[in-house]
């Protein structure tokens, strides 16, 4: 069984590095000093049953200190069949256009494309109709493209507070992705993006974009990620920036929690990009040993030493990535999470991949397969 115990520690061993090189990424990334910087900006929102967040998504819209006549707000209405539309035709935000997906499609991915392709801005910035953003949000995010060279900017995303262990868990959760996917880009090895807080140029987009191609419901945001690193690598950048923070709400229920995570995982079965798909791997193996070895340890097969020694290095690892996200975020208090988040999560990812392989879930009020 020594071969075993190889394997076991090489696996944690690159997980280590991998994690600690992230951690190195996160801070490798510097504020962008804001320049002024004013390209003509689309905002681009697709929507479908959001009628409790429209008014919000308006109002952080119009609060938006950027010349109105460089900026235009484009929301597409995918057959949503609440009072989502009499509510945004009722708005009267200067320079909207509301645009509808046709009968005989759907979907978030044709919504961006059909926005992208009325855009008259050169600068797209996408998000969600279920979040809000400070005044500064474009500004910010936007004057990173006064380097020519900036093809795609990653925006920090997270969610609004709210107490309880539950929405603790998805919060030090978001925070590792967010830190992950920072980290990544800070040492030029970007493996994803959130879709709710991203920019990049109109003509890269029509340029590279394949949603046309795939019937996945979602992935609008890391492969176009993916696509434009493949062509103009070193031309992504994250917005390490407060100013430019989008806030969400955490799920509510444990059936959306899921649903939402099997959509966030199913998408990974088809990456192409050589780093996203080693740390996906690299990650879920990780986590399938770590929750053995407390399963093991229960039945007194290895000693409780043994299991300390890698609670621990997972722990401390983790932390190094996690504890400059959330200070970063001004949520320190999830600190007193983390270790028995450790415990909690290696289980959960381990379900989340098996969910996600074999179930369908809902998104939007429709049911989707893989």
């Amino acid at each position: 069984m020594l071969w075993l115990f190889y394997i076991i520690s090489v696996i944690f061993f690159l997980y280590v590095i991998l994690i600690i090189r992230y951690a190195y990424g996160w801070f490798k990334i510097k504020p962008k000093l804001v320049k002024i910087f004013l390209p003509k900006v689309s905002i681009i929102i697709a929507i479908r049953n959001e009628e409790r967040y429209i008014p919000s998504l308006v109002e952080s819209l119009r609060s938006q200190c950027y010349p109105i006549e460089k900026l235009e707000f484009i929301l597409v209405n995918d057959h949503s069949t609440d009072k989502t539309l009499s509510i945004l035709e009722k708005t009267d935000l200067s320079n909207i256009k509301i645009l509808h997906v046709p009968d005989n499609e759907s979907g978030k991915k044709y919504a961006i494309n059909m926005a992208v392709s009325e855009a008259e801005g050169d600068i797209i910035l996408a998000s969600d109709a279920d979040c809000s953003f400070a005044s500064s949000w474009v500004r910010t995010i936007v004057s990173y493209f006064s380097d020519n060279d900036v093809n795609l900017v990653s925006g920090p995303v997270f969610f609004n507070k709210q107490s309880g262990f539950f929405q603790s868990f998805q919060a030090l959760e978001f925070a590792s992705l967010i830190g992950s996917g920072a980290g990544a880009i800070g040492i030029n090895q970007p493996i994803f993006c959130n879709g709710a807080n991203m920019a990049y140029r109109k003509d890269v987009f029509l340029e590279l974009s394949d949603f046309k191609k795939d019937d996945l419901v979602s992935g609008d945001d890391v492969f176009l990620l993916h696509n434009i690193k493949a062509k103009y690598p070193k031309s992504i950048l994250f917005a390490k920036d407060q100013k430019a923070i989008v806030l969400t709400d955490s799920m509510q229920n444990f059936r959306d929690f899921f649903n939402q995570r099997k959509r966030w995982t199913a998408k990974s079965s088809t990456y192409q990009d050589i780093a996203s798909v080693y740390t996906s791997y690299l990650v879920l193996f990780t986590n399938v040993i770590f929750s053995s070895f407390f399963v093991i340890y229960l039945f007194g097969n290895i000693s409780f030493q043994y299991f300390l020694f890698f609670y621990i290095l997972k722990f401390v690892t983790d932390l190094c990535l996690l504890y400059p996200t959330v200070t970063f975020f001004k949520r320190k208090e999830l600190i007193k999470w983390v270790f028995i988040f450790e415990l909690v999560y290696s289980f959960y990812i381990i379900l989340i991949v098996f969910l996600s392989f074999t179930n369908k879930f809902e998104w939007k009020d429709r049911i989707h397969k893989k």
